[in-house]
């Protein structure tokens, strides 16, 4: 018996997996993923309820008609995933992940944590970020446009350009002296 054959799984621990292919129609719940590949598969109508991944690579993975719901992410590689083609639900908490050109567009992240995280070249647009954190994260070229960032917190994150007349910033919270990047994209000269 091979690895996923089953419709489902229940409170399982798959440690050392490395998975090709797709994975079709199979439902996690309370699963746990350890030092896992799923680098370049396709998840198609999966859900993965209140799972945990940690030091796994999902870089690359296709997600398609596929659930996350209260899924936590720790120490995991995960270039180049289109996250805004879930299809499903997407709650997650991300910590000490690599989320380099990721895209999070038009999608609802209202009180996402982003703990520690490299989210280099990831795109933000149209994206709701209401009381977002972004805690300790380097956020290099990543793309905000059109994003609601009410509330959101960006104390501790370095690197981000945020363009304020093409976003919502209502109580965001930034500090010094990354903040002062917020005035790049004015025709101002500071001495």
């Amino acid at each position: 018996m091979g690895v996923f054959e089953e419709d489902g799984y229940e409170n399982e621990t798959f440690a050392r997996v490395e998975w090709r292919g797709d994975l079709e129609g199979v439902e996690f719940y309370n699963c746990l993923f350890e030092h896992s590949s799923f680098q370049s598969c396709r998840l198609k109508g999966c859900s993965f309820d209140n799972c945990t991944f940690v030091q796994s690579n999902l870089s690359l993975v296709e997600i398609m008609n596929t659930s996350f719901l209260d899924a936590r992410f720790s120490e995991c590689k995960m270039i180049g995933v289109a996250w805004s083609a879930v299809g499903g639900f997407l709650s997650a908490i991300y910590d000490r992940c690599n989320l380099n050109n990721n895209i999070f567009s038009d999608m609802n992240l209202t009180k996402f944590n982003f703990t520690s995280c490299s989210l280099e070249e990831a795109s933000f647009q149209h994206t709701k970020l209401r009381y977002a954190v972004f805690d300790d994260c380097d956020l290099a070229r990543c793309r905000f446009s059109q994003a609601d960032l009410s509330f959101a917190d960006f104390t501790t994150s370095r690197n981000y350009f945020i363009d304020a007349e093409h976003n919502t910033l209502h109580k965001t919270r930034f500090s010094l002296p990354e903040a002062v990047s917020l005035l790049e994209n004015l025709d101002i000269v500071i001495r």
